[in-house]
């Protein structure tokens, strides 16, 4: 059985103007009035002819979101998940966006035109803010974080 045309013609719309996750699609076709084996349907095709795919989705937007905005792992995660992706989605997507670069390194690209305008004390909180774990901070600033923020 193929979707109703009305409803993919939609959802193909929808996904012209950006990359959609599945649960997007989702919603947006109930919203526009299809049942749910009719979204079932649409979902089903727009995966068929490649329109659709999550993991793809998730690794792309994974990728231009730390070229753009380096942060660490548990708040690229978080963002995936803020998004609307699974979590097993989003762990592979950042086992593929991290494959090729370091946390440590991006903690530095982050720090890039800080660093002399600041002192260390505003690294360590802007890398936690930027969701950097502890001891990639530590490596980045050279900083004992249990006893050396006392000192800064």
């Amino acid at each position: 059985m193929k979707p109703t045309p009305d409803y993919l013609t939609l959802a193909i719309k929808y996904l012209a103007r950006t990359d959609r996750t599945v649960a997007q699609v989702e919603r947006y076709v109930l919203e526009k009035g299809a049942s749910r084996a009719e979204e079932r349907l649409v979902v089903r095709e727009l995966e068929r002819r490649g329109y659709l795919n999550d993991q793809a989705y998730a690794i792309r937007w994974a990728e231009t979101r730390l070229s753009r905005h380096p942060m660490g792992r548990e708040r690229l995660k978080a963002e995936l998940l803020s998004r609307g992706f699974e979590d097993s989605v989003a762990e592979r997507a950042l086992r593929q966006a991290y494959r090729s670069i370091s946390e440590q390194e991006l903690a530095c690209q982050a720090l890039e035109g800080r660093a002399s305008r600041t002192r260390p004390a505003q690294w360590v909180r802007f890398l936690r803010q930027r969701g950097f774990d502890d001891d990639t901070i530590q490596q980045v600033t050279q900083v004992d974080l249990e006893t050396g923020l006392d000192e800064l």
